[in-house]
């Protein structure tokens, strides 16, 4: 309950001062970059809902991929869990609306014990998603989104059953380098219960990030990615990403991330790798 209250004292605090802008300039929103306009795979927000507050001009289609390595070592031996390409696609189909699709992304784990070796391979389940833009000023830009997930991976990557998620996302200008943005996302996700049977639970997950700007083409990224319950039986999770990112032109981004989990599992440790890029593969028409 704390958590939930002070990510939304701070989502309010800082869109009421942002409203208050110069209307006689264009809004970063009605004609975007691909660095705006990135949710970044790579970089620990998931593609279902959640990211960049801008979403697609009418017409518009953004490509997104990522890959992404994760290691986890605990007393009974390692973990190596490798993932993509984690790839999202979006389009503009009104001023203010985008839909996107992810489809099934290709994972694969590698375990080895002191007595054991074990592996698995498989995908994950394919995500239907939307977002529209509620805000648009020169200093602040907002959008709430929806998505919904089916069952149609394979092996342990699938969650199993449908699941579902809704997001209020805020990016806000403090200074010339300096912006700040949350994702406040809250769903459903899948999990193993002491029977080791798949059962449903509600999730929250916000996510904080405030962004750099080196130079007109690069931005340091550091964020803290929170999650209620990592599943139906375990503690809240913090994952923390440090990220860089580097635009080409307008239409084309790349970042690369470390990551640490700052609360992983009582007795184990989780640390990952990963590389993103977002393309705006056929540009849109200005919004009016």
């Amino acid at each position: 309950m704390r958590l939930v209250v002070f990510s939304w004292i701070v989502l309010v605090t800082c869109t009421v001062p942002a409203l208050a802008d110069d209307a006689t300039m264009s809004p970063p929103c009605a004609a975007p970059m691909a660095a705006t306009l990135a949710d970044r795979p790579g970089t620990g927000r998931t593609t279902s809902t959640g990211g960049a507050p801008c979403v697609a001009l009418p017409g518009e289609w953004i490509l997104e991929s990522g890959v992404r390595r994760q290691i986890t070592t605990n007393t009974s031996g390692s973990s190596t869990l490798a993932s993509g390409p984690l790839t999202l696609v979006r389009v503009g189909v009104t001023p203010k609306l985008e839909l996107a699709l992810a489809p099934p992304a290709p994972q694969s784990r590698a375990a080895s014990g002191i007595s054991t070796v074990d592996a698995a391979r498989g995908s994950t389940d394919i995500m239907l998603a939307g977002k529209y833009l509620v805000l648009d000023t020169q200093r602040a830009q907002g959008s709430v989104g929806a998505s919904y997930s089916a069952p149609t991976g394979s092996g342990e990557f699938t969650a199993g059953a449908p699941t579902f998620s809704v997001s209020a996302n805020l990016a806000v200008t403090l200074t010339a380098r300096f912006t700040f943005s949350t994702s406040q996302v809250a769903g459903t996700a899948i999990g193993t219960d002491l029977a080791n049977r798949n059962r449903s639970f509600f999730l929250y997950a916000p996510a904080y990030t405030l962004s750099y700007a080196l130079d007109a083409n690069d931005t340091l990224i550091a964020q803290d990615a929170l999650v209620s319950r990592q599943g139906p039986l375990l503690p809240a999770g913090s994952r923390f990403v440090l990220a860089l990112q580097h635009a080409v032109g307008t239409r084309l981004a790349f970042d690369v991330d470390v990551e640490r989990n700052l609360r992983p599992t009582l007795g184990s440790a989780a640390n990952a790798i990963g590389a993103g890029v977002v393309w705006i593969v056929e540009t849109g028409h200005a919004r009016r």
